[in-house]
């Protein structure tokens, strides 16, 4: 399972209710398009403060979807037929965006319940190997960013709860409120 990620923060020029409005029409267009291979998606507004977010408040849409085919028809899906306009209106609302894209190792992925996003660095030298042994006891969803796509850490866990992670992961911990989902 892949996850675009769209990491983008409102506009002056509109209020937060307003955004958020305009936020569940998109999402909820998108469900009734059903494109091939879309599993659904989900906003949060973030809570706390990353470098690769331009603005406050900053949202993430997560899009779920079986694999990387699964993209175009995503991608038309998102911009045609009964999602241009509620699309064409929340992107007029939005200052800017960035994109990232997570695949995801194993098979949780409730995304749906994450309250918390952890994202995390391998340690330079660790191989990947002893990486995820040290992860195994992380009951929740590690997504890991796909050919370097994105501005974010390598890796992201996801969680209802925060979680503890070794320092030297460089533990970056998000509060996630679902808008949508």
């Amino acid at each position: 399972m892949l996850a675009y990620v769209f990491w983008h923060w409102l506009g002056p020029e509109i209020g937060t209710d307003a955004y958020e409005a305009l936020q569940r029409a998109f999402h909820r267009a998108l469900a009734q398009a059903a494109p091939p291979g879309f599993h659904g998606s989900v906003v949060f507004r973030i809570e706390g403060d990353a470098a690769w977010l331009g603005g406050a408040p900053a949202y993430a849409d997560w899009y779920l979807v079986d694999g990387s085919a699964a993209l175009d028809p995503l991608n038309v899906a998102a911009v045609s037929g009964a999602c241009q306009e509620p699309h064409d209106r929340v992107a007029h609302a939005a200052a800017a965006g960035v994109g990232s894209l997570l695949g995801l190792r194993g098979e949780q992925a409730n995304v749906a319940a994450a309250r918390h996003a952890t994202w995390l660095a391998k340690p330079k030298g660790m191989p990947y190997a002893d990486f995820y042994a040290a992860l195994e006891s992380v009951p929740d969803s590690l997504w890991r960013r796909q050919m370097v796509l994105g501005p974010t850490p390598e890796f992201a866990v996801l969680s209802a709860g925060p979680v503890s992670l070794p320092a030297d992961f460089q533990p970056l911990q998000l509060k996630l409120l679902p808008i949508t989902g």
